[in-house]
């Protein structure tokens, strides 16, 4: 790459000194460029420069016409900020640079930096192309490797003016610019991550193009580091703040204070930020026999504060209990309105046909009738009498509760607009604000302030919006911080309960907020769903918040449904058996914060906890099984662990999964969540067709295959079609799974193996067929993401002084939530009391220079979250050479799908052979060649699938591949 060494002058204008401490001024004035030769004069400096090495041999250096001496120009900034990576929050490294005493952070304000590298426009600057184009690497692999080699950015990203060009001067770095970035990285011992180093670099780059941009004659000015630092507690700042609410916990040693978001003011600037208010609210979805979401779940469904009472059609608000007009030529039928849901991306009012009888007679139908929106015409606005209307059934009969209620109720969320926001010709009796369901989902967990995660524990409280769709839900941007608490003194997360059970109190009778979405102001009602309950532990007698079993006990198990009784702290009736009553201490209930739960009518204890498959399932009976094979089947026997672990370093190559399971098996103790998922995923299969015939494995390889085959049915994010056979499926895999670790426990003689079927873990799966038709398969509620979130909390946590954490972590957050709804266009109340909005340029300037690169590199995209659930879900750029998958023609989209093997530019196709016992029994099938192939170009790949053990002739399907059951047995083998 030929090296640029263009070279600028600038006139530099005196500006008046500083009168406090922390702003920088930068004040430039370009003039016109003349070349020394042949004093022809140029606009640009580049321009000039190009001139000089096609035009003249000499190298001499081009000067300003304006400035009286020919000296080397130069920026000059006046600097008097604190050293501002005392608050590096966002790196993702190591970074012990925590806030320190103020003297060692002042940086000399006498210092002159010579900062005029990046002087040129954007689209042609190199600073920008050359990190434009490793941060676009980055947003692929997510990581990028910064080596010394020197290919990899150009060196004229870092030229810079007069003699700072000749390479001598600067020996042994490239130049100035060089030298002063090494300084900034390794000239002390402040840390910074890479991550930060390249938002620092980019900064600097938008900040230079602003500059050049400004006006000759206007000072372009930085903000003080006080004005970046504190603006949320400067009258003069027009930044939003959002609120933090102090609260008083209760604790052993007296009341405590601590600081929370509470969710009603997260909802007021979500349904205020015009990108986000269309996502977070929706209507119930009744497609039939799918799960695609969580507003298909039966809660959604059924659960009377999940369902929408109004809908404007036509300009005109429909509300629940209003009669509408239909679009027919028959005036008789009429439709009292009492929902609205949608189906098949239709919206459809729920309701009862309304029926003419005589002139002053109607029967209002008992069976339930949808029928879309377009159909309606308009609302009957004449006064409902109750004399005149009847239930009809098989005759006309009194008017039943519900026709009632929906005639001559009044809808709680249905709340007239004051007069003073209606003009005087409007009917303030007809005029109701707006409702949007906002469902929510809670998530506590614990986590540290200490990098060894053993001390200094606190605990959490983190919300997310269930209409999100799934990947949008699991971004950071969508994941809402509320409080964190350290657990000491008798305090803990439980002790916020009771302020944010308030807020949702409030929520579930409707909160007035402004909708971007309608541009007017709305009632957000906000139900919500969480996974808590009132036992004590897995170590007690009755552990399941579901039944009554007594699982420390070999018989006399009892399933009684857990009891919902307000008083429910003090005695259980009914419980073991039916007509006892019991203490709840003796039954595993205790008696604390949890209880105001109760308060909430969207909230049922008993049906609202889900089974959460993370710690159930992959942190219980995986890791019950793994190390139950290593340390009890398999301690002695060395050599068969060796052959193991050979074929699972050989599964490395498998290009069916987008992760490799690379930990040593004698670790498995210590192994986390993700590598449980890898190891199930192809341990099964490897045990099955390498381990066959081995006695000491013959008792605990069906376990795995049973497991395997569950957990390929649980990890999906949605079923599409047949969801009533897969809640069967799964119901099978579960029980076939628990008599396999029944017949385990019972034929094995190893005196070290213990007795896992009668596990609480394990007692947990049954339930898990109700969870999936309540909410939707498992991934809807996993808390792994809320796992992976406690990483961004311990960062801000190690950044704090430890007096108060819970203040200063909840500043930190409000920070970042009022910035994002800022640049995201939001609007909110000014301390005057007026609703303002940030100003068009800034979603101007972001367009214009990369508006993907600054959202990756400034606010999150480059620490998004990971998710490793490898789900074979397909991506644009998923097709890899030597990989198999299921494909369709693109011409023929909704054919049946064909396994295939991509080879080059071509897919060859496999068939499936038709099954025995033993493949059924082992959980896999068997695919041979055809001989037909067809052109990549002319596919789509559907599914991602593991072939990776050859059998000549055959390719074992591997069906524990997460995802991989269900669809061949939904497309392909749906005949057995």
């Amino acid at each position: 790459m030929q090296k640029n060494t263009r070279q600028e002058t600038y006139k530099i204008v005196k500006t008046r000194p500083l009168k406090r401490q922390g702003k920088l001024n930068f004040s430039i004035n370009s003039g016109v460029f003349t070349c020394s030769e042949c004093e022809k004069e140029f606009e640009k400096p580049w321009l000039l420069k190009r001139h000089s090495k096609v035009h003249h041999i000499s190298n001499q250096m081009a000067t300003n016409t304006v400035l009286d001496e020919p000296e080397q120009a130069e920026l000059i900034v006046e600097n008097t900020i604190s050293d501002a990576n005392a608050f590096d929050y966002l790196s993702d490294e190591d970074d012990s640079s925590s806030i320190g005493d103020e003297e060692d952070n002042i940086v000399d304000k006498e210092n002159d930096i010579v900062n005029n590298f990046f002087d040129i426009e954007m689209n042609s600057n190199p600073v920008f192309n050359a990190f434009s184009d490793m941060f676009s690497s980055a947003a692929a692999a997510d990581e990028v490797s910064m080596t010394d080699d020197d290919s990899e950015i150009p060196e004229e990203v870092f030229e810079t003016i007069g003699a700072v060009n000749d390479p001598t001067s600067c020996y042994p770095f490239h130049n100035l610019p060089t030298m002063i970035l090494f300084a900034f990285i390794d000239g002390d011992n402040d840390m910074i991550s890479q991550q930060m180093l390249k938002k620092i670099l980019l900064a600097m780059n938008l900040i230079i193009k602003i500059q050049q941009e400004t006006p000759i004659g206007r000072i372009f000015k930085l903000p003080r580091l006080d004005a970046l630092l504190n603006y949320q507690a400067r009258k003069k700042s027009k930044m939003p703040v959002f609120p933090s609410q102090r609260i008083s916990v209760f604790g052993s040693n007296g009341n405590t204070f601590a600081h929370i978001h509470l969710p009603s003011d997260h909802l007021r600037f979500l349904m205020a930020n015009p990108k986000k208010s269309k996502l977070i609210s929706s209507m119930p979805d009744r497609i039939p026999n799918q799960s695609i979401c969580l507003e298909q779940g039966e809660k959604w469904r059924t659960h009377h504060l999940f369902q929408q009472p109004m809908h404007t059609i036509n300009g005109i608000d429909v509300w629940f209990g209003n009669i509408v007009y239909l679009k027919t030529n028959d005036c008789s039928i009429r439709f009292l309105v009492e929902s609205f849901h949608t189906a098949n991306k239709n919206i459809f009012a729920r309701g009862y046909l309304v029926r003419a009888i005589s002139i002053v007679c109607y029967g209002v139908e008992v069976a339930v009738t949808d029928l879309r929106v377009e159909q309606i015409s308009h609302v009957d606005t004449t006064p409902v009498e109750r004399d005149h209307y009847y239930s009809i059934s098989s005759s006309l009969t009194r008017l039943s509760p519900a026709h009632d209620f929906l005639l001559f109720g009044v809808h709680p969320m249905k709340k007239p607009m004051p007069l003073s926001v209606l003009p005087g010709n409007v009917d303030r009796d007809a005029v109701f604000y707006k409702v949007r369901i906002v469902s929510i989902i809670l998530f506590t967990d614990n986590t540290s302030s200490n990098r060894s995660k053993q001390y200094n524990p606190f605990e959490s409280w983190l919300m997310r919006c269930a209409a999100l769709p799934f990947k949008d839900r699991n971004l950071i941007a969508n994941i809402q911080f509320l409080s964190t608490i350290p657990k000491k003194d008798g305090a803990n997360g439980m002790s916020l309960l009771p302020a944010i059970v308030d807020d949702f109190k409030k929520l579930e009778k409707g909160v007035k907020m402004f909708s971007a979405e309608d541009n007017e102001y709305v009632v957000a009602d906000t139900p919500c769903h969480l996974e808590l309950c009132g036992l004590l532990g897995p170590a007690t007698t009755f552990p399941c918040r579901r039944c009554y079993i007594e699982l420390r006990r070999a018989k006399d198990f009892h399933y009684v449904l857990a009891n919902l009784s307000p008083g429910r702290d003090t005695e259980i009736p009914n419980a073991p058996k039916i007509g006892m009553n019991m203490p709840a201490n003796e039954i595993s209930f205790r008696g604390c914060s949890i209880d105001r739960l109760l308060e909430l009518q969207s909230f049922d204890p008993e049906k609202d906890t889900p089974v959460e498959i993370l710690h159930t399932i992959l942190l219980g009976v995986a890791k019950y099984m793994v190390i139950d094979l290593v340390k009890v089947v398999l301690k002695n026997d060395t050599a068969t662990i060796a052959r193991l672990s050979e074929f699972l370093t050989d599964y490395t190559r498998s290009t069916g999964l987008s992760k490799k399971f690379t930990q040593n098996l004698r670790h498995s103790g210590s192994f986390l969540g993700r590598d449980f998922k890898v190891l199930l995923q192809i341990l099964p299969v490897i045990l099955i067709t390498e381990f066959s015939g081995n006695h000491e494995l013959d008792l605990v390889i069906p376990c795995f295959i049973e497991l395997g085959q569950l957990c390929s049915l649980v990890f999906v994010c949605q079923v599409a079609s047949d969801f009533d056979n897969y809640i069967i499926r799964v119901d099978n895999a579960v029980k076939c799974l628990i008599r396999a670790l029944f017949d385990y426990n019972k034929g094995t003689k190893n005196e070290l193996h213990k007795a896992y079927c009668t596990k609480p873990k394990v007692h947990y799966l049954t339930h898990l067929k109700e969870d999936i038709i309540r909410f939707g398969p498992a991934l809807n509620y996993e808390t792994e993401k809320g796992e992976q979130f406690n990483k961004h909390i311990c960062e801000h946590l190690f950044h704090t002084n430890c007096q108060n954490t819970s203040r200063d972590v909840c500043l930190k957050f409000a920070k970042q939530v009022a910035l994002q709804h800022v640049i995201d266009g939001g609007s909110w109340i000014n301390s005057s009391g007026n609703r303002e909005m940030s100003g068009t340029g800034i979603e101007r300037f972001i367009k214009d220079n990369n508006e993907s690169l600054f959202y990756y590199t400034f606010l999150g995209g480059s620490r998004e979250l990971k998710d490793n659930n490898d789900t074979g879900d397909i991506e644009d750029d998923a097709i890899q050479n030597n990989s198999f998958g299921a494909f369709v023609f693109k011409d023929d989209p909704i054919s049946r799908p064909r396994i295939g093997l991509v080879s080059g530019s071509v897919v060859k196709f496999l068939s499936i052979v038709p099954r025995t016992d033993n493949d059924r029994n082992n959980n896999y099938a068997k695919a041979v060649m055809t001989g037909e192939h067809s052109d990549v170009a002319n596919m789509n790949l559907v599914c991602k699938l593991d072939l990776h053990i050859f059998r000549n002739p055959f390719y074992i399907v591997n069906l524990s591949k997460f995802g991989s059951y269900w669809f061949i047995f939904n497309n392909i083998l749906f005949d057995e």
